[in-house]
């Protein structure tokens, strides 16, 4: 199991306490189905309370209460929190162990003052005071906690729930409501804002080391969300702090990560002011392995104008970015032009320049297999490959260029490509994970005539039951079925109604054959 050994310089709870959180993390470890966990978590949670703080600083009782503390209800997760906001860095904030549970917890906020309880107002009182309590200490060693390696983690999980954001920086699900700053606690707007003076005050302090950057980071994200106006105060600090050339703040491993935090949150204005500092020595950036990231997001918000001269100065220069092996470059340049049609054409045409494929314009028609797996044409990589093995090759960067090109406003030439090939590098593309996500872009993109769509489904007729049983053929099969003409779905009840009893036992084909219970009878032919 791995948890029989005790690491020497963890607080000691005593000897039954402490035996009972080792046993109840081996049950967790060995599985519970979902009712045995619901009567579980309660009681396992109710003796870490009573044995705080010392369970958050055992060995055992952390990593039990980390995977239980998600599953408190509003009542228990005020007397788990109390104890763990003791004390500044000096209790469990300070903590490896504690930190953890103790970010765990406020994971565990927004859901919970959402729930209806029993004396619920109670219990949301005693939450929101002690994230209050905790905010208050933060901003008060703002500092100290964010360049603590456990203090920090506190930071950036206190910034989420006052924000409203997730972990991965989008905005809570199930929990505060996305308009901005809509639906959070009264008290929690202006303990936000207390946070960002905070940051704002000592911003020199916080660019280093990686902890706090990262809490700076957050706090954009955070700020983003629910409080537009003070973001972009912030955003204008931490621009304004960075100093010097933005080309060599890009350039730094250190400084760029902060330096890209703000491009994300940064206002149209803004992003054109950075865009100035870049005009000139986009190529130069484009090739840096560090810089380069600060590039793509910048085209990520960027406004058409900005995209329009990136495009005009980088274009003929793709293929540089695409032989250092910055393929996000790309991407991120093909994504901007999405969002502006009158550049989608000159963008095609130095996209399909950079991997040899524009001239002569036979080679259009070949261009799925280089643009997949990212090698140029008559690079001696792909140039006699066969179709299937180019297309069961493609990567995360050649799937999402592909996306980007059949949501153009013109995707004949990717089109005319994908007609091209043979029916079974269609069946390639579907089973690859990353090629999938291309036949989920030929499905939903209202750029995509109707007519090429049938033609593309066409093919796949014979190949749907081998579809059906492979996991990522099978999501696209599940798509096509959502999507397609019932004359597409007669040819797929067809070939796999006889096949119905066996695909219900894999789990990869269950959900297209329960659909298949309710088809009516099949026609006899596909529709052009």
């Amino acid at each position: 199991m791995g948890v029989r050994r005790r690491p020497r310089s963890e607080a000691r709870l005593d000897p039954e306490t402490a035996e009972y959180f080792r046993r109840a993390l081996e049950t967790l470890e060995g599985g519970l189905n979902a009712e045995e966990l619901t009567l579980f978590a309660p009681n396992v949670l109710l003796e870490g309370v009573s044995s705080m703080p010392e369970a958050a600083l055992d060995a055992w009782g952390s990593r039990v209460l980390q995977a239980l503390a998600p599953r408190a209800p509003l009542g228990m997760l005020g007397r788990l929190l109390a104890p763990l906001v003791l004390g500044g860095l000096g209790g469990p904030s300070g903590h490896p162990l504690g930190a953890r549970v103790l970010e765990a917890a406020l994971g565990r906020v927004p859901a919970a003052l959402e729930e209806e309880e029993e004396n619920g107002e109670g219990a949301r009182k005693a939450v929101t005071e002690a994230v209050a309590q905790l905010a208050v200490a933060v901003r008060d060693d703002v500092v100290a906690f964010a360049r603590h390696p456990a203090g920090s983690f506190v930071v950036r999980a206190l910034l989420r729930v006052l924000g409203g954001v997730t972990e991965a920086g989008a905005p809570q699900l199930g929990a505060w409501p996305k308009d901005k700053g809509a639906g959070l606690p009264p008290s929690f707007q202006p303990l936000l804002d207390q946070l960002a003076q905070a940051f704002e005050d000592h911003l020199p302090s916080l660019q280093s080391p990686a902890s706090a950057s990262l809490c700076l980071q957050g706090a954009l994200q955070a700020l983003h969300h629910s409080r537009p106006s003070a973001c972009a105060h912030l955003c204008d600090a931490v621009l304004s702090c960075a100093g010097g050339s933005l080309v060599l703040g890009l350039q730094d491993p250190e400084r760029s990560r902060l330096l890209e935090a703000a491009m994300t949150v940064a206002e149209p204005g803004v992003l054109r002011q950075l865009f100035l500092q870049l005009k000139g020595n986009l190529r130069a950036v484009a090739e840096h392995r560090v810089a380069n990231h600060g590039l793509q997001r910048l085209l990520e918000r960027a406004p058409e104008d900005v995209i329009q001269e990136v495009l005009s100065e980088l274009g003929p220069a793709l293929s540089e970015p695409l032989v250092r092996g910055h393929p996000g470059v790309l991407t991120a340049l093909m994504g901007a032009c999405r969002r502006c049609p009158a550049l989608q054409h000159e963008a095609l045409r130095y996209l399909l320049q950079a991997f040899g494929c524009w001239e002569p314009s036979e080679r259009r028609r070949s261009c799925l297999g280089p643009l997949a797996t990212l090698r140029p044409f008559g690079n001696g990589d792909t140039e006699g490959t066969e179709p299937e093995a180019a297309l069961a090759a493609v990567g995360l960067h050649g799937s999402l260029l592909l996306q980007h090109l059949l949501h153009f406003g013109d995707p004949g030439p990717i089109l005319g490509a994908l007609m091209a090939l043979s029916p079974p590098a269609l069946v390639a593309l579907a089973r690859s994970p990353p090629g999938s996500h291309v036949w989920d872009a030929i499905l939903a993109s209202p750029a995509v005539p109707a007519r090429a769509r049938r033609r593309l489904l066409r093919k796949l007729k014979g190949h749907f039951l081998s579809l059906a049983r492979h996991r990522n053929g099978s999501r696209v099969l599940d798509a096509i079925w959502a999507t397609a003409p019932g004359a597409t779905r007669d040819a797929i009840a067809r070939e796999l109604g006889p096949q119905r009893q066996a695909l219900l036992h894999d789990p990869h084909s269950r959900a297209i054959a329960l659909a298949l219970m309710g088809q009516k009878r099949p026609r006899d032919s596909l529709e052009d």
